[in-house]
């Protein structure tokens, strides 16, 4: 029973949780992050300025109808009531006063506002203060809902709880007790608001959910058919959005496929910066999905044609090829993950990258995609027609099947044409941890642990032994016990030696030269023990083997343990063994993955025989990132037809024929790709005189790619003026 007399006191009353079943701060947090996920670093901060602070500044872009908030009626009826007996009534509440004012302007039942005012947050014993310097001690009631309410509530006279938890009425119950609205009370009341206003009403969720589609399209899962679907999950999410929302759906989805298929980033066994270069990495490649969401979903298709849909399925498979390519490309390029690479096992498929390169692979498969959405469409709008799906996917579906057959027929002429012919090679994978990279004590052990591996796999069936990058602890020609080593082992065992290893020479123009310029390298040895080429590394690792914009941003080197960058190489080398009749072109790292690396290489001989990448890997743990990296290589074959050898630290070390199909890989005994090991197999060649026959994207590069810009282009005007005009009519 409320106290006798008690319309003599004020009463006070909680806005958050209280007077509405929500909190504002949540609410208008939401809001921002949905109308811009990145606002939550600028939320952040505005959070490490104090919660005052951060409320201001929250209510200055919070976007309220207070018409639309969930009051809690039962007990707003009560304050009507109390209001009409002539009590006075103050709103108290720690949101701030541009949100509370006009809230209490809306329902026109308080006398008095007070409220937190960027300064001061008035929340527990600050509230509890100014009401005691208003009204006196125990001159007021106190109407709120939870424990940062006990303050008030000693101060106050009375207690009223509304939607409160039992640990906060049975503290309430220790006062003088008001009335008890807490009949439906239920914790998850407003987290389930934020998540409604967060994750569904801006359609994130389904966004993520897409994003983790694609995700799964690629290694580790492997599951490709995934990615048929992705591109057009993700419009269907966008369906009916316009303007910005469309390219934070697209990106959303986008961050959401990174950081799944990025993961093994947090692997690098170096603190902090991987977690950093993780959700940057993934950020900055999400711009490309929400770039491509806004730029294929405006398009209106109930006043369009036949002919029409399909120029758009086109123009937006075009549009896609285009970004990849512009990813593949600036600041250094980032060509990792291109959908394409997801049908890496797709063998007959994927035949027509030796023509248009891995970005004909994703054309064809966003072209599908868009196909499925179009049929989406047009049974949405025409259900009664059963059939009305068919004439949407005819065009890209035959395409496909001519790809695919075609393939086939390319597959069957390359197996009549293999040679007797073959090299007999050795790989070493050492799966060296990265930790002992950086530990000078572990050098000899490690050297010895690596020629005693390879003297006991060499045998008189060996041509070619390989050792991966990272694998020599010294540089090889500045470190006199590692050089003798190697070309003992050469010598002993009369075998060619191909290593990556770390190098550096005197800048030439340095004045005491002194000055020295670090390579990541790579080298050929004779069985005479002789070096006779080298190989430096041209694309380098941002943040890993080089740092970029230096000279304005010198925070950078805090995030990143190099001490001093390696420097690009200026062009690809062939390494000629000379009494086996063999050539054959190195990359190192993660030049598998850049199409113009795997041109160039092919373009450094007329008569090549083969690639050969060697790679770490090393950094990533046991993860996802060894398999896509294979994946990507697969294109690489296809494009050049040369078959390619990998040689990993940790895998996947194997090699892959000139049509791409994966022979054979590595794998210890207990089934590991990852582990420590030996892997030996027999490379086919051509015949001896028949020359290097090189494929249609050998020659003429990225065609394909820069005809998708051009296509890109002339989509993006005509869609415009097509929804003009179908807008005016």
């Amino acid at each position: 029973m409320p106290p006798k007399n008690s319309h003599a006191y004020p009463l006070a009353v909680d806005l958050d949780g209280t007077l509405i079943r929500t909190d504002m701060m949540w609410e208008a947090i939401a809001q921002i992050l949905r109308r811009n996920p990145l606002a939550i670093f600028q939320i952040l901060f505005w959070w490490s300025c104090g919660r005052a602070k951060l409320k201001q500044k929250l209510a200055a872009r919070f976007q309220m109808d207070a018409a639309a908030l969930p009051y809690h009626e039962p007990f707003l009826n009560w304050l009507r009531e109390e209001k009409k007996s002539g009590r006075k009534i103050i709103l108290a509440t720690a949101s701030d006063i541009k949100l509370a004012q006009p809230i209490a302007d809306y329902l026109g039942i308080f006398d008095e506002v007070l409220a937190s005012d960027g300064k001061i947050n008035l929340r527990s014993e600050n509230k509890a203060r100014l009401l005691v310097k208003k009204y006196e001690p125990h001159g007021f009631d106190y109407a709120g809902n939870s424990t940062a309410d006990f303050a008030v509530w000693r101060a106050g006279r009375g207690a009223i709880i509304v939607n409160a938890s039992p640990t906060v009425r049975a503290y309430a119950a220790s006062r003088q007790m008001g009335p008890d609205f807490c009949a439906g009370y239920s914790r998850l009341t407003v987290l389930k608001r934020i998540l409604v206003e967060l994750f569904i009403r801006s359609r994130y969720l389904l966004a993520i959910i897409a994003g983790l589609v694609l995700a799964v399209a690629f290694p580790k899962f492997s599951l490709a058919g995934f990615a048929w679907l992705a591109p057009a999950l993700l419009l269907l999410v966008a369906r009916g959005k316009s303007g910005a929302d469309v390219f934070r759906i697209g990106g959303v989805g986008g961050f959401a496929f990174w950081l799944a298929s990025l993961n093994w980033l947090l692997q690098i066994p170096y603190e902090g910066a991987p977690i950093i270069g993780w959700l940057a990495l993934s950020a900055y490649c999400a711009l490309f999905f929400g770039a491509w969401t806004s730029l294929v979903s405006g398009f209106k298709f109930l006043v369009s044609s036949w002919l029409t849909r399909q120029l758009w399925m086109l123009g937006g498979a075009a549009a896609w090829v285009a970004l990849e390519f512009f990813r593949g490309w600036f600041l250094g390029g980032f060509p990792w993950n291109f959908l394409g690479s997801s049908q890496y096992q797709m063998i007959p498929l994927i035949q027509i990258a030796a023509y248009t390169g891995v970005f004909g692979v994703s054309f064809l498969v966003v072209w599908c995609s868009l196909a499925i959405y179009s049929a989406t469409e047009k049974i949405l709008a025409q259900p009664a027609q059963r059939h009305v799906w068919q004439a949407e996917i005819v065009l890209p579906l035959v395409a496909v099947i001519f790809c695919y057959v075609g393939g086939m027929f390319h597959l069957k002429s390359a197996a009549l044409e293999l040679s007797p012919r073959a090299l007999r090679v050795t790989s070493i994978q050492p799966s060296v941890p990265q930790t002992l990279i950086w530990s000078a004590a572990e050098d000899n052990t490690r050297l010895h642990e690596l020629i005693d591996r390879s003297t006991a796999a060499l045998t008189n069936a060996t041509d070619l032994l390989i050792w991966p990058e990272a694998a020599v602890p010294k540089m090889l020609r500045y470190d006199e016990a590692t050089l003798q080593a190697v070309t003992a082992l050469a010598q002993t065992n009369h075998v060619w030696i191909v290593l990556a290893s770390d190098d550096a020479e005197p800048v030439k123009d340095s004045i005491n030269g002194k000055d020295l310029l670090f390579y990541n390298a790579a080298f050929v040895i004779s069985p005479n023990g002789e070096i006779l080429n080298r190989y430096c590394k041209q694309k380098l690792v941002i943040f890993g083997e080089y740092l970029p914009f230096t000279r304005w941003l010198p925070f950078l080197k805090w995030f990143t343990p190099i001490e001093s960058p390696f420097t690009p190489g200026e062009k690809a080398e062939v390494f000629v063994l000379k009494d086996l009749s063999v050539r054959l072109a190195p990359l190192i790292c993660f030049e598998d993955s850049f199409p113009a690396s795997g041109r160039a290489a092919a373009a450094a001989d007329d008569n090549l025989d083969f690639i050969v990448n060697l790679t770490n890997d090393g950094w990533f743990g046991e993860g996802a990132e060894q398999r896509q990296q294979l994946a990507s290589a697969v294109f690489r074959a296809v494009e050049t037809g040369l078959p390619l050898i990998r040689s990993c630290n940790n895998g996947v070390t194997g090699w892959l024929d000139a049509q791409g199909a994966i022979q054979k890989t590595f794998a210890a005994e207990n089934g590991s790709e990852y582990a420590a090991g030996a892997f030996s197999f027999k490379l086919p060649l051509r015949p001896i005189g028949e020359k290097y026959a090189p494929t249609f994207y050998q020659k003429h590069g990225n065609f394909f790619a820069w005809l998708c810009v051009a296509g890109t282009v002339l989509f993006f005007i005509t869609q415009r003026k097509f929804n003009h005009q179908a807008t005016k009519a």
